[in-house]
């Protein structure tokens, strides 16, 4: 049972020494539930389908039933930002409807779905199952999610602008307190803040081919933008493990009873996995930053070779779409942007930084970011250089390397961008 006042859902990669971790580390019962997809289930989801461990639906029936010996309870993803009309297709929306029928029968009670049809049709069906809307549902405002509540779901991720708005995330708690939907935010998650592409990467990641890796333009350019300008990495609406409070007292505060932090990735390796475990749930890292939230790295990507899976580090699948037809200097430069400079972020320096956003209402809706949206040197009347001036106390890194993993990336920009990433073109 759950002694917190708030909970925690962690990505799944399908390892089975996640239950080690949890029981471990988890000593308030806290985390709630694991979330994840198989690889080859035919349906879209959240992730380049490429990079998720594979798993078959019978090891599938196997974890979930490990995790109700454990009372965690597994929340099956099918939560793309789009379905390309799977769910009208006669032969398609078939299957996807079977497919629930088949999960529910494995005993899975918890979807992540983002299709209104979907949700209306697993609603009707199932009478105690639990939905979440996930994140690629993007609702932002309180009327959207006053709609997406009266749809039906039970639980809504919200959008990260909520993170750091914590006068809009108290009106929200307050306003649902004695309803019972549950809301939750992303912990860990990287992205760029208010990122003007994550309709076209939400797009890319949910037509992705789950045996072939895709040239992954919008992964390059985000990466691309946080090494040039380090700002940006802090800008990003992370919560750090020593954060964690502030959101349990707006909890408490407000008498909201059903929130919850996400925790990402279900793409990474179980050392990864455990690390985010360990620190979330004593609230406190003494490290860098960056290995508790979702900067994309080879060495931390997971892979399950056979059996039940041992999650350990691996490579990600070499069998890249069109590679044939690929420039091998090009390819080779590729995959070398996914081994970003070493770049430093001192947790523990981090102290006093949420502050600004706790006590400033309003401090980043009407704001330009210096050193990330605002280059060096620009202005403008409503700049903000809060997270700019903390970067240069918390952040360190090699420039010389810096300097030469942009350079490939520019290289890499361009050849996705003009096409050069192919021998004729």
């Amino acid at each position: 049972m759950n002694t917190d006042s708030i909970a925690f859902d962690l990505g799944c990669n399908f390892d089975y020494a996640l239950f080690d971790a949890v029981e471990q580390f988890d000593k308030k019962h806290s985390i709630r539930s694991f979330f994840g997809k198989l690889k080859n289930d035919g349906l879209p989801g959240g992730r380049n389908a490429a990079i998720i461990p594979d798993f078959t639906y019978d090891q599938l029936a196997d974890y979930v039933k490990e995790c109700k010996k454990h009372d965690i309870q597994f929340n099956y993803l099918i939560n793309p930002l789009g379905m390309d009309q799977y769910e009208t297709d006669p032969v398609i929306g078939k299957k996807i409807r079977q497919f629930l029928h088949d999960a529910y029968d494995l005993g899975i009670r918890a979807f992540t779905l983002n299709s209104p049809l979907l949700i209306k049709y697993a609603k009707n069906e199932f009478k105690d199952i639990f939905i979440t809307l996930g994140l690629y549902a993007y609702p932002s405002t309180i009327q959207s999610l006053e709609y997406w509540r009266n749809w039906g779901v039970d639980e809504i991720t919200l959008d990260h602008c909520f993170n750091r708005r914590f006068d809009v995330l108290k009106s929200v708690l307050k306003q649902y307190k004695d309803t019972d939907l549950h809301l939750r935010v992303i912990a860990n998650n990287l992205c760029l803040r208010e990122c003007p592409f994550r309709l076209a990467h939400g797009t890319f990641v949910g037509h992705s081919d789950p045996n072939l890796m895709s040239m992954d333009y919008s992964l390059i350019n985000c990466a691309y933008k946080k090494v040039t300008h380090p700002a940006a990495i802090l800008t990003s609406e992370w919560i750090r493990p020593e954060d964690v409070h502030y959101y349990r007292e707006l909890a408490e505060e407000t008498g909201f009873k059903n929130f919850s932090l996400k925790l990402v990735d279900r793409t990474r390796a179980t050392p990864f996995l455990v690390n985010v475990v360990r620190a979330y749930m004593s609230e406190s890292y003494d490290g860098n930053l960056l290995d508790l939230v979702n900067w994309p790295q080879n060495k931390a990507m997971a892979h399950i070779p056979n059996g039940k899976g041992n999650g350990q580090v691996g490579r990600p699948p070499m069998n890249i779409k069109n590679m044939e037809l690929l420039n091998p200097v090009a390819m080779a430069e590729y995959g070398r942007t996914m081994n970003l400079p070493q770049i430093y972020v001192d947790n523990k320096k981090l102290d006093g930084f949420l502050e600004h956003f706790i006590n400033n209402h309003g401090a980043c809706e009407n704001n330009l970011c210096m050193n990330d949206i605002l280059e060096n040197g620009e202005t403008a009347p409503n700049a903000c250089g809060h997270c700019s001036a903390w970067a240069k106390k918390v952040i360190s890194y090699d420039e010389n390397e810096v300097a030469q993993w942009t350079k490939t990336a520019e290289n890499v920009l361009q050849n996705l961008q003009n096409g050069t990433i192919y021998k004729d073109a």
